[in-house]
């Protein structure tokens, strides 16, 4: 019998994974369920779902067999998961802009910490590049269409490649990088993009 796993999300998650007596289980519980959640809710938002996969490998490697380290950490990583989607957007849309917005950041920026400069560069790049992937899409039949395709690759690369973007660190050097995780993100989130409210 396969249970439907309870959202990590969810406030009854704690109540099911404490009615467990072993730590080891515990944390096997909060494992699955965080796994479950970046295959199933953070499908759309590859950057999003590649940092928390990562940390999961970490805590998971760092700690092995340590089960009552591993059963904290993971409870650590369950709460900034959750919180994730109370992080600052900027104005952006949390679905449809986000995503790009996270991938930008993260090739452009790494981990770093932004200041107000490089966040309001960022948002401006975002929606700009957007707005460009939007009115693409709302071509019929654009992802067949390669000659519609290398248009839009080239509208981003001149948006990249304007006065006021091209000074972030990197952008010019790793446009085509850049181009081909936008493209990538379009493609995925097609129907989010076009369709979500």
């Amino acid at each position: 019998m396969k249970v439907e796993p309870i959202s990590i999300l969810d406030d009854d998650f704690q109540k099911g994974v404490d009615s467990r007596t072993r730590t080891k289980t515990k944390a096997a519980e909060i494992e699955h369920a965080i796994r479950h959640h970046l295959d199933v809710e953070l499908d759309d938002d590859p950057d999003l779902q590649a940092s928390f996969a990562d940390a999961l490998k970490k805590i998971l490697e760092e700690f092995q067999n340590n089960w009552a380290k591993i059963y904290e950490e993971l409870e650590k990583l369950r709460t900034r998961i959750k919180n994730a989607g109370k992080e600052p957007t900027y104005g952006l849309h949390r679905k449809k802009q986000m995503p790009f917005f996270r991938m930008l950041k993260r090739e452009v920026f790494g981990d770093s910490d932004l200041n107000e400069d490089s966040i309001s560069s960022l948002v401006s790049l975002t929606q700009h590049l957007f707005l460009e992937v939007e009115r693409e899409l709302k071509l019929t039949g654009f992802w067949e269409s390669i000659p519609a395709r290398n248009k839009l690759k080239a509208d981003i690369q001149r948006t990249l490649l304007q006065p006021e973007y091209s000074k972030l660190p990197g952008l010019v050097k790793n446009r085509a990088h850049i181009i081909s995780r936008i493209m990538e993100i379009a493609e995925k989130n097609n129907d989010t993009i076009l369709y979500a409210e």
